[in-house]
């Protein structure tokens, strides 16, 4: 199975605190901190290399000691990355962790935005891709003609959209298969309805601990529960293991219901890990 992923890729520092603190002038003594590759292009194709994929990751990266770190660990990952220099430096964030697992996500540098991407570039890898994923940045939105194209499932996690932010209008669109979190739209049931009745073929909407729920037309909803784990470590890249699951079972025939288990599974993994994905060395 092969993959191509779309952006984007950061590299965080990661500091975990019990309560996030108030706004007013204060000392805060962290339980700990983690410096790691962070961003939902990253952590997706980082958790299919770890499933099995030969997985192709395209994202703007700085010309900086944290794009030299970055493209190491994609190297130590098996992950082919393809990184274009971004002028404005390598995307960095530094994430807020409450003991919930709830995250404040600081930009330090939020890179480019608007960005001459070489679309032809990619043709070739997405003409051979089984699946393609594409993160909802800007400069991702350029390829999404090309895309439509070569006639390969697209996959598009909404992240917590809202329902109504422009921006996400045309991944909306374009996408075949649609993640999204239920964070930001209380109505995200008629939504997903509404996109499969259009003809994404599926969608799903994450609920944290609650689980997973998600629509077919074959199939009609499916809610699966969120797999136990022994000890949360860090929640960031619980959403991009999901899909990694949920995307490589699809692929393989299985149907919504053993996908999102599958994507659940995965999921699991990635929260007793410090870092987006689960370490290498326990790749299937």
């Amino acid at each position: 199975m092969k993959a191509l992923v779309l952006g984007g890729v950061a590299w965080d520092t990661v500091v975990y605190v019990d309560v996030f603190p108030g706004p007013h002038p204060q000392t805060v003594f962290a339980k700990g901190s983690n410096e790691t590759v962070g961003s939902s292009g990253a952590g997706k194709a980082m958790n299919l290399s770890h499933l099995g994929v030969d997985v192709t990751l395209w994202a703007l990266v700085g010309d900086d000691d944290a794009g030299s770190r970055i493209r190491r660990e994609m190297q130590r990952r098996g992950v082919e990355f393809v990184g274009v220099t971004d002028p404005a430096g390598t995307t960095r964030h530094i994430n807020l962790m409450d003991r919930e697992g709830e995250r404040i996500s600081i930009f330090t540098n939020a890179g480019s935005d608007r960005f001459p991407v070489d679309v032809g570039s990619m043709s070739q890898v997405a003409a051979s891709a089984d699946l393609v994923s594409v993160t909802i940045t800007n400069h991702c939105r350029l390829f999404l003609p090309m895309l439509r194209g070569t006639g390969k499932p697209i996959w598009v996690d909404l992240h917590d959209y809202d329902g109504a932010d422009p921006h996400h209008g045309e991944f909306v669109e374009a996408a075949d298969h649609l993640l999204m979190s239920s964070v930001a739209m209380p109505g995200w049931r008629k939504f997903l309805e509404e996109r499969v009745a259009l003809g994404t073929r599926v969608a799903i909407c994450t609920r944290g601990a609650a689980g997973a729920s998600g629509l077919c037309s074959e199939e009609g909803w499916v809610d699966i529960p969120a797999v136990p784990v022994p000890e949360v470590v860090d929640t960031n890249g619980a959403g991009d293991a999901f899909f990694a699951g949920c995307a490589v079972a699809w692929h393989h025939g299985s149907g919504l219901a053993t996908a999102m288990r599958a994507g659940a599974e995965a999921a699991a993994a990635a929260v007793q890990s410090p870092d987006l994905a689960p370490p290498p060395f326990l790749r299937r």
